[in-house]
């Protein structure tokens, strides 16, 4: 059985909307959260939900006893590794017992980074999240595990507490390779309801006919259909629980993965200029459905 954690120090390197989601939890659990973000508000944030801000990955890693990483890419994932005040570089006896990143990284990189861990003796698991962090706020969401069995076999129960769902993918990379498949569903996905939301709309069918019918149709099953659509003909694209800037990232993932192992993308390659139009209009910032004013744009 999955032994407790209770009474560990948690850390959170990266304090986003994720890094704070899982902190805002952890914390109400009662549990003491060391946090650190070269983003000033980002820590501001941090600090009044009760958590302890420090100035380092370093820092943080000689404090704690679990390392969490939440940040945009795999390759800042990386840096906050290495260097003088990276969370490899900890004191002589002041070591954290685990390393989980839930990043969304490429594969490739999660299996570099697990080998620096080991050259350190600290076990890492590469524990990426399906779900945005308004899920996780609610504890909805899935971990996507790869690495050591054993360590994670020590934290399944604290992932257990922080989300309603876990996988363990197998060998290091593995749970990254599964995140990136999922993302690539969902991003693609986006594309064809903006389009298909477009060519009813311009059927001239009312924004709530056409949403209605589509719901009571076997569309209507599709879970990302049933929370994106209505937001996108109503353009509700001002409170981001994920950027269009993060979703062009995972969509590249996705089409690079696939390069990679020899599996054919084209869907995939047509929707990247979709993002790409999006954000060079100035909609990164905005929720990533808003690449349905990508199609309203091409339509003008």
């Amino acid at each position: 059985m999955a032994e407790s954690l209770k009474g560990k120090k948690i850390g959170f390197i990266g304090l986003g909307l994720m890094g704070r989601a899982f902190s805002r939890n952890l914390i109400g659990d009662g549990y003491t959260v060391v946090g650190t973000d070269p983003v000033p508000a980002a820590g501001r944030k941090f600090k009044k939900l009760g958590g302890t801000l420090v100035s380092s990955p370093k820092i943080l890693a000689e404090e704690v006893d679990i390392v969490f990483i939440s940040v945009p890419n795999s390759k800042i994932s990386l840096r906050a590794a290495r260097g003088k005040d990276g969370y490899l570089a900890f004191s002589s006896g002041c070591a954290p017992e685990l390393v989980i990143d839930t990043t969304t990284a490429d594969p490739e990189d999660s299996r570099k980074h697990a080998q620096l861990c080991k050259k350190k003796k600290i076990p890492y698991l590469d524990g990426c999240v399906s779900g945005n962090s308004g899920y996780v706020t609610k504890r909805d969401g899935l971990f996507l595990v790869g690495g050591d069995k054993k360590a994670y076999q020590k934290i399944e129960r604290l992932l257990g507490e922080m989300l309603s769902d876990q996988i363990y993918c197998g060998p290091s990379g593995s749970g990254a390779e599964m995140k990136v498949t999922v993302n690539y569903l969902t991003t693609m996905g986006r594309c064809v309801i903006s389009e298909v939301l477009r060519v009813g709309l311009r059927c001239g069918f009312s924004k709530n006919f056409l949403l209605d019918t589509l719901s009571r149709s076997r569309v209507g099953r599709w879970a990302q259909f049933q929370t994106q659509a209505p937001a996108m003909v109503h353009q509700k694209f001002n409170k981001p629980m994920s950027t269009l800037d993060v979703q062009m990232k995972d969509i590249q993932l996705g089409v690079k993965m696939a390069k990679r192992i020899g599996a054919v993308s084209p869907v995939g390659k047509a929707c990247i200029p979709l993002y790409k139009e999006g954000i060079k209009a100035g909609y990164g910032e905005l929720d990533g459905i808003s690449v349905y004013l990508a199609y309203l744009d091409r339509e003008n």
